[in-house]
């Protein structure tokens, strides 16, 4: 019996198998490198469609943070995963939720959030930090029923 074969791409040049596909899709959407030194501002980040359950997003410090105050959220609540990040050495990485604790940041949602209409997830610099870029990372799965 033949096996169904898997395209990544458009024009069906590319199978791949269900284990290379999955890996795929379980990679991160990453935002444009965002200057936490420029000015206090929200920087709508990644967008997330409509039946998106958003299960981790980090933040990476492509150059060290240093002295900001830095939220990662959406429009209806600007803390949701990430409260008052100040400082990240370059090249590390903040993930909410914190897989050892369950929790986010200094607070925020248990686990992830499950938005029914397309939002953005946001960067929003509260206070300017002396240096730092850097770039949103953000995991989600699609409830194809929405």
């Amino acid at each position: 019996m033949p096996t169904e074969k898997v395209y990544i791409d458009h024009k069906n040049k590319f199978p791949i198998s269900e284990a290379k596909l999955t890996a795929a899709l379980e990679c991160p959407v990453i935002s444009a490198a965002i200057d936490v030194n420029a000015a206090a501002a929200t920087t709508n980040a990644v967008e997330v469609p409509a039946g998106a359950y958003v299960y981790r997003v980090a933040l990476m410090a492509t150059t060290a943070v240093v002295a900001a105050d830095i939220d990662v959220g959406d429009g209806n609540r600007a803390d949701r995963f990430i409260d008052g990040l100040t400082a990240c050495a370059a090249n590390n990485l903040v993930i909410a939720p914190n897989t050892a604790t369950g929790t986010n940041g200094t607070t925020g949602e248990v686990g992830g959030y499950y938005y029914e209409s397309a939002d953005t997830i946001d960067v929003k610099v509260n206070s300017t930090g002396s240096a730092g870029t850097v770039k949103l990372h953000v995991w989600y799965d699609i409830d194809d029923n929405a």
